[in-house]
């Protein structure tokens, strides 16, 4: 055996092993959710879960204090493409001193420790709380700000492959479509109708040239086309009446949805028939209930300054700021202090033959367990 995987049987690799091997697409947890729900009861918290499927775990201390909720997500992307994969994407294997498999970064490796922080707590004032959210790739904050509407809490930190630094910011994520309008004609005369292809492209150069907000921690905001169709579809010869164009946007902290859609629209004000809006996202869960949200997911920056100077020294680690979206938001909207914290880089979320560090699996599990003893003391 490696150095390098003398960690394999610890505590905390062993049930993230155990969670890669369940597939839990999005929509799709139910039997990761089960399983969680169970391993929370036989380490001793009170188990509850909601009409989305999400499994809470909570534990009480001796006396009153506040209430830390950690946060992470069953649900994962999808393996699209498992030829292109080295090793099984379920197959939970340990190599190189890495765990491989889907999820095992992206998030069940900061589940797997933050479950075995919560088992390891005592002796503390306040609730604990552990979440399990679904969802949280595609309905992202919908599940937790359920909790958070259930669960008031006075800190959360969520669990996303962090590199095992602090995140104290976090870019948004909005969702924008853009409609043309034409007028369909046959397309051997042209000139009897309008093109909506055309006007869209005009509206696409315009809202490409439009400057974009910028931050000294986070960066650039982004505006990406990542979608466009035209109407009638398919076509053999008729001039398109409709096209419809979908931008991806990465926010920063303060921007708001009408500020969007006032520096879109802006930019389109000259042109006829061109209509923009924030897109919906719904989808089914796997407890058969149907969830529709505005895909407007805010940024946001700590500005606790003390307690995130706190949690930096329980976690002997440094501050950095998150280029990517999650349930922070939910929290941070709420004006309760978020904070992200994970095992596992950002750069093998989503992608091929995903891993997670052995090594960090443990630390993360320390780190959980130091942040809760670091706030709720006893």
């Amino acid at each position: 055996m490696e150095l390098a995987e003398a960690g394999s049987s610890d505590p905390v690799v062993e049930l993230c092993r155990e969670m890669v091997r369940i597939p839990s697409p999005s929509g799709g947890e139910g039997r990761l959710a089960a399983f969680v729900a169970k391993r929370m009861e036989t380490t001793g918290l009170e188990v509850q879960t909601d009409r989305f499927g999400g499994v809470l775990g909570v534990k009480e201390g001796r006396l009153p204090g506040p209430t830390l909720l950690l946060d992470a997500h069953l649900d994962t992307v999808p393996v699209t493409d498992p030829s292109a994969w080295t090793r099984d994407p379920f197959g939970a294997e340990i190599g190189e001193g890495r765990l491989w498999g889907r999820g095992a970064a992206d998030t069940k490796g900061a589940l797997a420790a933050m479950l075995c922080a919560a088992e390891a707590l005592d002796d503390f004032a306040g609730t604990l709380l552990v979440s399990a959210s679904v969802g949280e790739e595609d309905l992202t904050t919908a599940a937790l700000s359920h909790v958070l509407e259930r669960h008031p809490a006075d800190l959360v930190l969520v669990g996303e492959p962090t590199s095992l630094r602090l995140g104290v910011a976090q870019k948004g994520r909005a969702g924008l479509v853009v409609e043309a309008r034409g007028r369909a004609a046959h397309s051997s005369r042209p000139e009897l109708g309008e093109n909506a292809v055309y006007r869209m492209m005009e509206a696409v150069s315009l809202i490409r040239s439009l400057p974009l907000p910028s931050d000294p921690e986070l960066g650039s905001g982004v505006c990406e086309l990542i979608e466009i169709h035209s109407e009638p579809a398919p076509s053999t010869g008729m001039i398109p009446h409709r096209c419809v164009a979908r931008f991806a946007l990465r926010l920063l902290p303060g921007e708001t949805a009408s500020g969007v859609l006032e520096r879109t629209a802006g930019a389109l004000h000259e042109m006829e028939g061109v209509s923009v809006r924030i897109a919906k996202t719904a989808r089914r869960c796997f407890t058969g209930v149907d969830v529709e949200m505005e895909e407007f997911i805010p940024g946001w920056r700590c500005g606790d300054r003390a307690l995130a100077a706190r949690l930096l020294e329980a976690l002997r680690t440094v501050p950095f700021g998150a280029p990517y979206t999650t349930n922070a938001s939910a929290a941070a909207s709420r004006g309760i202090p978020a904070f992200l914290f994970g095992p596992g880089s950002i750069d093998q979320a989503h992608a091929v033959d995903e891993w997670v560090d052995l090594h960090e699996l443990t630390r993360a599990r320390d780190g959980y367990l130091a942040v809760a003893r670091a706030f709720l003391v006893g």
